[in-house]
């Protein structure tokens, strides 16, 4: 007889269907002709991180091959993904938990930057894929009970599995942090996922593992996604003052399977080339009251560096 996975939300299985949600990748050839990759996995995992702590360390002073093998055994569940992520780390987790019940406003602006930076909100509506393919998610995982809280609302309050199943308004951006908080301060290690990984994307023997899961098909009803107020100037002027990327990655060792899961090229030195060689990051206008970002702004001008013009 065959045995049924059981599929766990954990910090890799979400990491997973995120990863699903992010903007088109440049592309090799514009790689390398000296534009970075801003929307790799590590780049992505790193910001994740900084999520739960605002000020860890740049995982790009590692070789290569170790922020690449960390993250890739923390997305295919084999570990923590090792000391150059906090998510092993019971200090930071904690503190986390502390800042999302005390502090959620500024815990809430830290993942709206990061999904700013690396979701795809556009017309392809990875966003919304990615809300359901959670929800799904959320409904098959038994081990998770009917009355876990989910801190999911704008104003930080939670609410049970149960309800969330439920609801057919969301709003992004809280909606992603408490997930995401869940995920990786539950008590279950990240291990917890390892056979769920497996069976989203099967080993090919070496080749990239394509997810082949079915989340998004189990949520038949209409879920309506909104969207959190554009981020104020002083979070652009963070990113542009802040780079998350520190020091370019150098190494030409060999990757395992897992870690060539995904054809991309490494993010490295992810400094003022970004601005400069991707000025729709800081530069942007959102007008109307119906847009495809922010389905309730008026006028919106950011310019580079976070200035902006009323």
């Amino acid at each position: 007889m065959t045995s049924t996975v059981k599929q766990r939300l954990c910090g890799g299985t979400f990491f997973t269907l995120f990863l699903r949600a992010r903007k088109p990748l440049r592309g090799a050839n514009e790689y390398y002709t000296g534009n970075p990759e801003p929307y790799s996995e590590p780049m992505a995992l790193f910001a994740l991180s900084k999520v739960i702590v605002t000020d860890w360390k740049s995982i790009f002073a590692y070789a290569d091959s170790t922020v690449s093998g960390n993250t890739s055994e923390y997305k295919t569940c084999k570990n923590e993904g090792g000391s150059i992520y906090p998510f092993g780390d019971d200090a930071a987790l904690t503190s986390f938990g502390e800042r999302v019940k005390e502090s959620y406003p500024a815990v809430l602006s830290e993942m709206c930057k990061v999904i700013g930076l690396l979701i795809d909100t556009g017309s392809m509506k990875k966003d919304e894929r990615l809300v359901k393919e959670l929800i799904a998610l959320i409904g098959v995982d038994d081990s998770i009970k009917n009355s876990q809280p989910f801190y999911v609302l704008e104003n930080g309050d939670a609410i049970t599995k149960a309800d969330l199943l439920q609801a057919t308004n969301i709003c992004l951006q809280p909606f992603l942090l408490g997930v995401w908080y869940f995920a990786v301060t539950r008590s279950e290690k990240n291990t917890f996922g390892k056979e769920t990984i497996d069976l989203w994307c099967p080993s090919t023997g070496g080749g990239k593992r394509e997810y082949k899961g079915n989340l998004e098909n189990l949520i038949t009803r209409n879920i309506t996604l909104t969207y959190r107020e554009p981020f104020k100037e002083s979070a652009y002027a963070e990113i542009v003052d802040n780079p998350l990327v520190d020091e370019p990655l150098t190494s030409d060792e060999p990757r395992s399977e897992e870690q060539s899961t995904e054809k991309e090229p490494a993010a490295s030195n992810l400094t003022q080339q970004v601005i400069n060689n991707n000025p729709t990051f800081f530069n942007f206008n959102v007008s109307g009251n119906n847009n495809s970002f922010y389905n309730h702004v008026d006028t919106v001008n950011i310019k580079n560096g976070g200035q902006k013009d009323e």
